[in-house]
């Protein structure tokens, strides 16, 4: 995951993938790269609706880092997004290609370190040293939440001292701006810690601090 927005091969056209849920149509759009994960998503929603019942206009389904949501349109069922190149809190998107690309990044790195992961969801905050998001050395390091909104992250800078008076709060959203890069490792569950040089992820720390990502990743 780069500082773009996309992967290279991500250049590709939108597709639009649909799964006949019970009596009703689910429609799912992306970039054909996410093609895949769009029909993960759609798996997702028949399995909710088996379980739960019909999944109703409106209804608002977490997915790791991100909300999903189903409007009926035009006769089917429009599943959208929050659109993180405006406001996420007040508008969506049915392009789902940045939610599904970020999941698709964070599942990445739990299934290589083969742990259960904790999600950070879009409107956390997460508590950043001023200055570090444009250092190329930086640390991520997840603590205990501290109550609602907070995803018990820290970003800061591996060399130098940081004032408690140097702290900023950041949206985890914003971070696709500022360093999208970052996003694919804050499933990580607390007490682990994340080195970067540069985009690329150098370490992986476990609650033991001992170096837990594959050295040839």
């Amino acid at each position: 995951m780069s500082n773009k927005p996309f992967p290279d091969n991500q250049s590709s056209a939108f597709c639009q993938r649909s799964r006949q849920i019970g009596n009703r149509t689910f429609v799912v759009t992306c970039r054909e790269f996410f093609a895949k994960q769009a029909d993960f998503l759609l798996e997702l929603l028949a399995d909710v609706e088996s379980e739960s019942g019909p999944i109703q206009n409106g209804a608002k389904i977490q997915v790791g880092w991100t909300i999903f949501i189903v409007n009926e349109r035009d006769g089917q069922m429009e599943v959208v997004a929050p659109d993180y190149d405006t406001n996420p809190f007040t508008d969506t998107t049915p392009d789902l290609s940045v939610s599904l690309f970020v999941q698709l990044a964070q599942n990445h790195c739990l299934q290589t370190l083969q742990i259960a992961g904790e999600a950070a969801l879009f409107q956390d905050k997460i508590v950043v040293a001023k200055g570090a998001l444009e250092q190329k050395r930086i640390y991520l390091q997840r603590g205990d939440h501290a109550g609602d909104g907070d995803s018990g992250w820290y970003l800061g800078p591996v060399e130098g001292e940081v004032d408690s008076d140097d702290l900023q709060s950041y949206y985890i959203f914003q971070l696709l701006k500022h360093r999208p890069s970052v996003l694919q490792v804050l499933a990580l569950p607390p007490g682990y810690l994340a080195v970067f040089a540069g985009e690329q992820l150098e370490a992986v720390l476990d609650e033991h601090d001992e170096n837990v990502w594959p050295t040839l990743h």
